[in-house]
Parts: C-alpha cells; sequence; structure tokens
C-alpha cells in the first residue's frame, strides 16, 4: 500500500477555533474535536474534526457537505466574513437557511485543515465517522444531510453506516460508486500530482491536475458556448482563451490545497461503494444530464437499488457536474421540497 505523508511536524492544533457549546448557538460557532477513529486503511488513531455550526440552537441540525474544495465554512460569520462554498443555497432566505435551520459543515479529514497520520487512503466511509463524532458533540441524535459531489459520497456512506441518524438525505451529482472513466481521469490526475512533487514542483503539479479536473466538471456544450477557438493574439506560442481559464482554476486551487490532501481525497472518491439497498431514509437524488462524472444513468441505477429514494430528479444545465453549484434556482427548490417546511 502507498504511504501517505500527512503527518503534520507537530501536533495540530487550529488557531483561534471556539469550542461548540451544546446549549446554544449563535451563527458561525466554531468548533474543534479531537477524537479516536477507526480508519479503513489507516487503523486507530488521533484524528482532528473541525466543524461550524449556524443558526439557531433549537432545530435538528442539517449537515451540509460540498466537494473535496469545501469545507466547514458555509456563511458568512462576524470572524470570518468571507462567503461560504454554497452562495444562493446557503443563505438568509435561502434554500439552507442559515436564520431559520441548523447547518452544520466540517473540514474533510485529510485536507488542507485537518492533515492525518495515515498509511493508506482516508474512504468516504472515514468522512462519515467524523461526521458521526460531531453530531455526539452537539447532542444530535440525528440529521438530515444534503450532499454534492464528493459531499454526496460522503452523505451516502453516512446513510450505510447509520441509517437510523438520518431524518432526510439529499444527493447531488453523486451515487452509490464511480464510474470508470472518471477513475481513470482522475489516476492521471494523480499522476500528474505525484510527477510535481518528483520534480520537486507539487504546486505545479497540483494546479495542472485541477486544470484537467477542470474540463470533467463542466460540459462540453459549455465550452463550445464560452470559449473562442482562437488565440487570444498573434504571439508565439500561442494562448487560447480555454488555455487561460485553465490556468487560472489550476492557480487558484494549488494556492489553498496541497499535494498530499489532493491525492488522498482523490483516491477516497474512487474507493467510494456503498450497497443501495441500504440506502432506506427518505432520499433524493438530483443529476444533471451533462454530467460526466455522476451521469443519470448511474445515479438511476442507486434509485432503482435504494428503497428510500422517493424522488429523482434530472436537471438540465449546460454546466455538467457543477450544476449543483450554477444552477441556483433550480437546485433550491430541489432541495427544498426534500427536507420539507
Amino acid at each position: 500500500m502507498t504511504p501517505y505523508s500527512h503527518v503534520p511536524a507537530a501536533p495540530f492544533a487550529p488557531a483561534n477555533v471556539e469550542a461548540y457549546c451544546s446549549t446554544g448557538t449563535s451563527p458561525g460557532r466554531s468548533g474543534h474535536l479531537r477524537v479516536p477513529l477507526d480508519l479503513d486503511h489507516g487503523g486507530r488513531q488521533e484524528v482532528d474534526v473541525l466543524y461550524e455550526v449556524y443558526g439557531p440552537a433549537d432545530p435538528a441540525p442539517i449537515v451540509v457537505l460540498g466537494g473535496i474544495s469545501a469545507d466547514r465554512h458555509l456563511a458568512p460569520t462576524g470572524s470570518r466574513p468571507t462567503p461560504g462554498w454554497w452562495p444562493g443555497v446557503i443563505d438568509v432566505g435561502g434554500a439552507l437557511d442559515t436564520s431559520r435551520h441548523r447547518l452544520v459543515g466540517i473540514d474533510y479529514l485529510a485536507g488542507p485543515t485537518s492533515p492525518i497520520a495515515s498509511t493508506g487512503p482516508v474512504t468516504s466511509h472515514d468522512q462519515a465517522r467524523a461526521i458521526a463524532c460531531v453530531l455526539d458533540e452537539i447532542g444530535a441524535p440525528s440529521a438530515s444531510v444534503v450532499g454534492a459531489s464528493y459531499g454526496g459520497l460522503v452523505a451516502l456512506a453516512f446513510t450505510e453506516l447509520f441509517p437510523e441518524r438520518v431524518s432526510r438525505l439529499v444527493i447531488l451529482c453523486a451515487a452509490h460508486r464511480t464510474h470508470p472513466m472518471a477513475t481513470a481521469l482522475r489516476a492521471i490526475q494523480r499522476d500528474i500530482v505525484k510527477l510535481g512533487q518528483g520534480a520537486g514542483r507539487a504546486e505545479a503539479g497540483v494546479a495542472l491536475a485541477r486544470a484537467l479536473a477542470m474540463t470533467t466538471y463542466r460540459s462540453t456544450r459549455e465550452f463550445e458556448e464560452r470559449f473562442d477557438v482562437r488565440p487570444t493574439d498573434e504571439t508565439l506560442p500561442p494562448r487560447f482563451p480555454v488555455e487561460e481559464y485553465l490556468e487560472a482554476q489550476g492557480a487558484s486551487f494549488a494556492s489553498r490545497f496541497d499535494a498530499n490532501s489532493f491525492l488522498c481525497l482523490s483516491e477516497s472518491i474512487d474507493l467510494h461503494f456503498v450497497e443501495p439497498e441500504r440506502i432506506t431514509p427518505p432520499t433524493t437524488l438530483l443529476s444533471v444530464d451533462t454530467d460526466a462524472l455522476a451521469p443519470p444513468w448511474l445515479v438511476d441505477e442507486l434509485a432503482s437499488g435504494a428503497p428510500g429514494v422517493q424522488r429523482h430528479v434530472t436537471l438540465t444545465s449546460v454546466f455538467g457536474h457543477d450544476a449543483f453549484l450554477k444552477e441556483v434556482a433550480s437546485v433550491s427548490a430541489v432541495i427544498r421540497e426534500a427536507l420539507g417546511p
């Protein structure tokens, strides 16, 4: 098994993190747990779990999970005024209303803020166990779970492990297993990162891998409509508009995501598998007609085998896999209906 260098130089101690008080919360209250966890491939070890809780203290919580680049920061707070990763959906008056709902966000194990010591990849089920620890900490025996992309895989894993703790489940752009072509493309991305590490250019490797990933997150139709096929100017070698877009996306991601975290979470996606028949709580699925990573037929496969699935909505969108981020109105309508009043 390939070793992973997720061991920090000193015991991990996140700065400026307040303990959550289960008797009450203010918007954006942060928490930090250090708990023993049995990892599927790393054995039993102490892990750090960072989370934030938003909204009133009384309602049953809604755990909100996004892609590998998403984190615990769901909405602006006094101490961290930057937008959350799902603006428009998570908002006052939004489908996930920070003034009405009790929302819980987490940082993924093995992500940039939660390095761990592991001899193997971290799985979606490992992430699910960390979420269970957070719910225990805030005194929540059950929760609704909304998961998109990688967060959808984690939400399904959580439901498989703890079906009695899931009130309602909403899965966007994710399924019970991965598509072999998607795994092939991610394997190439991981090889790019490893080549960058070997050359002493880890950040450049991550940027290039993310640029390739962006071609799988969006649709061919969007690229056709969005980018001119002609070079941006007459200089040589030629530079193309789509090339500049991909480079900018890669550089932005690499500035905040390290190579080891990328490798570990990328493999976590490809190791994901849940048994559809174990998804028994009330479930809503959303797929996108142009999504190459979690195509509607694969989500249909989940729906046909999962007894809890009540609805599968296929959204028409030019944005491919990223439609859950871009199609705010349509996505919000599905979430509102799924979660109820």
